[in-house]
């Protein structure tokens, strides 16, 4: 292996359907359920689950 080659062994395929968010009305943070995996509200919907027209971040 080369100094700038990625080493991508051991990665699974992801399908391109999969990564796409199934109902564009929910939460793309939460993904409708209005909490995350911690356990504490949704920052982006506000504990709505549902789609806002806030983007992007940084």
């Amino acid at each position: 292996m080369k100094e700038h080659d990625i080493d991508d062994h051991g990665l699974t395929p992801v399908d391109p359907a999969e990564a796409q968010h199934h109902d564009a009305t929910l939460c793309p943070e939460c993904e409708g359920t209005g909490t995350l995996p911690a356990g504490e509200t949704c920052p982006v919907c506000e504990g709505t689950g549902k789609a806002t027209g806030r983007t992007g971040g940084g």
